[in-house]
């Protein structure tokens, strides 16, 4: 790749930050209380970048390549859009077409633009191709909360393509036939109107979800659901016990480095659900109810649940991984 010989051509499916900071969640994540709660709403990746005008160092979709290409010739038409591609260089390499779909003004509340469509393109040393990148059903369409459907608004889309969020030469407008008009988004919304997620209050995030998310008071009885931290409000010992080592290491090695220890918020952030997945089927959905009795102080109880299942799991592995040799 470094001499040219082989031409990866690949592009980046996140964002890249200039720093931790510009993240819409680097205030409230990795969170250390209760909960983890998403108040980032539709403005995740490029969605928020692109919509609050934040800086980047790569766009989503950004590629290098040692081929060069031009994007040419955007037309649309009900269906979908269409344009060509050429490689100006003398060396094969591949693009990646991205589609993007601004909505129209006045509207639902979306993010600055949302990406609906891609191709990824080979072309030889310059070859020129057509491309094509279909409209579907969930090109226009945003999901209506208060009926509880998939709606389409009657208007007219900006469509933008190119090769990046950030680089996207061609664009057109396409009149778009609903079956609703158009749907002004709630004015107690604020923040979220202009993406600017990091200044979202309490009340526009009850406005955004439809109910409140702010945790009333200390959980009582935990639940598969509950992350690790809250078990520091435990009625058993050894799940308090567990809870309150996590969180002093996590803070000494915060005070120490200047630095989040990221692997010990990960554990206290971690529902006991997530053990199942983390662990390649070794502790299973029984397991991790056990789990949950030690963490309402039924320690013994738990324990010996959690110690049968884990045995039980071994003969059942052992018995399909029989099973699968005979066939």
């Amino acid at each position: 790749m470094l001499t040219g010989a082989v031409n990866p051509s690949g592009h980046l499916a996140e964002t890249w930050p200039l720093k931790y900071d510009d993240a819409p969640n680097s205030g409230w994540y990795p969170a250390i209380g209760r909960d983890a709660i998403y108040r980032e709403g539709p403005f995740v990746g490029y969605r928020y970048y692109e919509t609050a005008g934040v800086p980047v160092r790569f766009p989503f979709g950004y590629g290098l390549s040692y081929s060069t290409f031009t994007y040419s010739g955007l037309a649309s038409d009900e269906k979908g859009v269409s344009f060509t591609v050429t490689n100006d260089s003398d060396v094969p390499g591949a693009t990646v077409a991205q589609m993007y779909v601004r909505g129209p003004q006045g509207g639902a509340m979306r993010p600055d633009r949302e990406l609906k469509g891609f191709k990824k393109v080979f072309l030889d040393a310059h070859e020129t191709k057509t491309v094509t990148i279909p409209f579907d059903r969930y090109t226009f369409r945003h999901y209506d909360v208060v009926p509880g459907t998939w709606k389409t608004e009657t208007g007219e889309r900006e469509i933008l393509v190119g090769d990046s969020v950030e680089n996207l030469p061609l664009k057109t407008t396409q009149m778009v036939q609903g079956d609703i008009d158009l749907c002004p988004p709630d004015p107690r919304l604020g923040h979220y109107l202009k993406g600017q997620v990091k200044d979202v209050t309490d009340n526009e995030m009850t406005a955004l979800f439809g109910h409140g998310v702010i945790a009333p008071g200390k959980t009582v009885v935990f639940g598969e659901n509950d992350p690790i931290s809250s078990w520091v409000d435990s009625r058993g010992f050894v799940a308090r016990t567990i809870a309150k080592k996590l969180t002093k290491h996590e803070a000494k090695v915060r005070q120490k480095t200047g630095q989040p220890d990221l692997n010990t918020l990960f554990i206290l952030n971690m529902p006991p659900r997530a053990m199942c997945k983390m662990t390649q089927g070794m502790i299973d959905s029984a397991m991790v109810q056990a789990v949950v009795k030690i963490a309402n102080g039924h320690t013994f109880r738990g324990a010996g649940s959690f110690i049968a299942g884990y045995f039980r799991n071994i003969s059942a592995n052992k018995r399909v991984a029989k099973e699968l040799e005979n066939k």
